[in-house]
Parts: C-alpha cells; structure tokens; sequence
C-alpha cells in the first residue's frame, strides 16, 4: 500500500474557466482526515491541512500551504509527510511558484517551479535527495496551474450552469509535466459531513495513471453548494483498495 492519501493532497486536480467566484477568503484552514480502505473496514490512516495566508512574496497573492502526514500508528507501514505550497493571484487563481517537498517511504523528492508570464516560461528545480539535482524549463500554456491553485480555481465554478455528464477542461502541472485533462460534472448530492447531511455538487475528475490511480475517471469530488464552495468528501479507487478524505468539522 502506497502514498494512502496522496488523493486529497491532489484533490485539485479540477478547474475549469467560467462563471466562478472570484475570490475566497485569505485565512481559511481546512482539515481533512484521510481513510485507507481494508476489506470492508475504513481505517484512519493520515491527516491533510490546507491553510491560506497572504503572500509575502507577491502582490495581491496569497499562500497556499498543504501539509500531509500519516499517523504514527501507520509510519511504520508507509511514512508519509508531504508539503505543497502555491503563491498565486487572489481572483485569477494563476500561480507564481508553486513547490512540492514529497517525503513518501523511501521516497524523497522536491519540485520547484516558477512562472514567468513575460517569456511564457515555467522554470523547474527538481532534486531527488542524495541522488541528482537538475534544472529545466517548460513550455507554459495558457490556464496552466499547479496542484493547489487549481482547486481554489475550481471552488468557484458555477456548477449550476453544467448539466450532469458534462466534461470541463483543465490544464495543470505535475511533477515536470503539463497534462491537459477534464472534470466530468455527476450532478448534486448530499453526504454526511460532521454529522449531518449537506447539499453538495458531485465530479468526477480524469486521472493520470502511475503508482496510485489506476487512471480514468475513479475518483468522486462533493463540494458544499453554497457560496463557500467547501470540498467535503473525496473518494478514490487506487491500485489496491480504496482511499477518501473527508473534511473535519464542527457538528
């Protein structure tokens, strides 16, 4: 069993570019608990924090910090701690620099990158620890977003003007690599979160395959319907079993 919860730390792998909100608040910490999966019981197994402040770094942006961690109970099977942070412009959601610092097992790597809008370039640092270090640059296209800003780009969507089994386009960087993927729209739901039933818009997002998804469209995204757009569940077929997050909240 690999990466257990990687899922909700790419939990934003959905965007599209109409009728959004423009802007969420710049304090925000959300806290999800992430499940593995084992035969028919769903076991605890990490914890997922997305807090937002402003940028130091970037006019009108702010700072986007997700800290994954498995639970002790669980490091001695997989040990995980992963950090991903995004500076990125408050309304457009476009990145600046975006970095991953992945500590998954025996699996150590960090990924830096730059945009520079001027030169349509994405200048990337990648150093797998005590092992390489190398520079590249990429060719940036148009709406491409990293990991985190893409799903701040996908709260706001105006889900009401999608009719279900829709498909909406996304374009986003990963680990060296622009993929130009889709959302598909399920329609509305409600699940329960912190103990009682919400109203939530459903989607379903296309995914890479590699050494956590299968690939396709087995991952399932329900984000509140209201005007905090709040993601409240994810839940995901990986290679062997299953995986969700759910948020953590008051009742």
């Amino acid at each position: 069993m690999k990466k257990i919860f990687v899922f909700i730390l790419l939990y934003g792998w959905f965007a599209g570019a109409r009728g959004q909100v423009t802007e969420f608040p710049k304090d925000e910490v959300l806290t999800y608990s992430g499940y593995y999966n084992w035969g028919i019981i769903w076991m605890r197994a990490g914890v997922v924090t997305f807090k937002v402040t402003d940028s130091e770094k970037y006019p009108e942006a702010v700072k986007l910090e997700a800290i994954g961690t498995s639970l002790p109970s669980w490091d001695w099977m997989f040990k995980l701690r992963d950090t991903l942070t995004s500076h990125f412009h408050a309304r457009t959601f476009l990145p600046y620099e975006f970095s991953r610092k992945a500590h998954e097992g025996n699996y150590h790597k960090t990924f830096d990158y730059v945009w520079e809008y001027d030169s349509n370039r994405i200048f990337a640092d990648i150093h797998k620890i005590d092992r390489y270090k190398r520079r590249d640059t990429i060719a940036l296209q148009p709406d491409t977003y990293d990991m985190l800003s893409v799903a701040w780009k996908a709260r706001g969507l105006d889900f009401d003007k999608y009719a279900p089994n829709d498909t909406i386009p996304i374009r986003i960087l990963m680990d060296d690599k622009i993929y130009g993927l889709y959302v598909r729209f399920l329609g509305t739901d409600r699940v329960k979160v912190g103990g009682k039933k919400r109203e939530a818009y459903v989607f379903s997002p296309l995914l890479v395959k590699g050494d956590v998804f299968k690939g396709g469209e087995g991952m399932k995204i329900w984000v509140s319907k209201d005007d905090k757009r709040i993601p409240l569940m994810v839940e995901a077929k990986i290679l062997v079993g299953s995986v969700k997050g759910i948020l953590d909240m008051k009742k």
